[in-house]
């Protein structure tokens, strides 16, 4: 909320200015906020205005950014198909212009989109071509990313065991990098993995190291996710008090902060 005060600050100033890319700048950058509240149709109000000033100021690299960020408020509304069409011209954007990063992204987007329509086959080719340019960048933390969404699309299939083996490897990747959130979405991905395969104990284990990174980094969010997972895993093992306890403890949070959950952890 801060921070959108201070994003509107600024775009009163780009307009007083006459600062049309600082204006483009300033909505995208609200969008965004608003997306993280879980306010989408705001935040695509906000992407909209900001794609139009790109397209009027010629600015390809926005225009792009504008499109995979409405692509994104898109799925968060559950309009998964227009969130691919929004996804693919963010992508051939990022082609015309050379931008590998913003490539890699529209890959991982378009991935995570198929994976929320079920079309796990589809969603598991863009996140290898997203990890190939994560590779060809030399950014191991969105390598260690994309081996998570790959994890979470093979565990779609019914294929568990491959699921795990990403999921080890984007673990041993967040660790390396220090990325805290990336290695407690980690422990989130191999607990529920392991759940689908009847282990629930080295479920259990999973998520209370969860719990903890999620503790550490303040993201109360996450916390209360991994709280829910515990709380599956629980009443899979028939310990339907813990489990309950685990659920009133997730209902807390929602009550404090929102259900803001997009997370990669499913």
């Amino acid at each position: 909320k801060t921070a959108i005060e201070n994003h509107k600050r600024h775009l009163e100033i780009a307009k007083e200015v006459r600062d049309k890319a600082g204006e483009g700048r300033s909505y995208g950058d609200l969008g965004n906020a608003y997306y993280s509240l879980g306010q989408f149709k705001t935040a695509i109000e906000y992407h909209t205005q900001g794609l139009e000033i790109s397209k009027a100021v010629e600015d390809k690299a926005g225009e792009g950014a504008s499109y995979g960020n409405l692509g994104n408020a898109y799925r968060g509304l559950g309009q998964f198909k227009t969130a691919i069409v929004y996804h693919k011209q963010g992508l051939e954007i990022s082609k015309e212009v050379e931008d590998k990063a913003g490539e890699g992204m529209s890959y991982c987007n378009l991935g995570i989109a198929y994976d929320s329509l079920g079309q796990f086959k589809t969603a598991i080719e863009y996140h290898k071509q997203d990890v190939e340019i994560s590779k060809e960048l030399g950014d191991k933390a969105g390598e260690g990313m994309s081996y998570g969404n790959l994890g979470i699309a093979y565990r779609g299939l019914g294929q568990f065991k491959t699921a795990i083996e990403y999921h080890k490897q984007g673990l041993e990747i967040a660790k390396e990098v220090g990325d805290k959130a990336g290695e407690g979405a980690s422990y989130g991905n191999l607990g529920n993995t392991y759940l689908s395969l009847g282990k629930f104990k080295t479920a259990i284990e999973y998520h209370k190291q969860n719990v903890e990174i999620a503790k550490e980094v303040g993201d109360k969010a996450g916390e209360g996710r991994s709280y829910g997972n515990l709380g599956n895993a629980y009443f899979s093992l028939g310990q339907f008090k813990t489990a309950i306890e685990y659920y009133k403890r997730v209902l807390e949070i929602v009550k404090e902060v929102g259900n803001r959950d997009r997370k990669s952890v499913v």
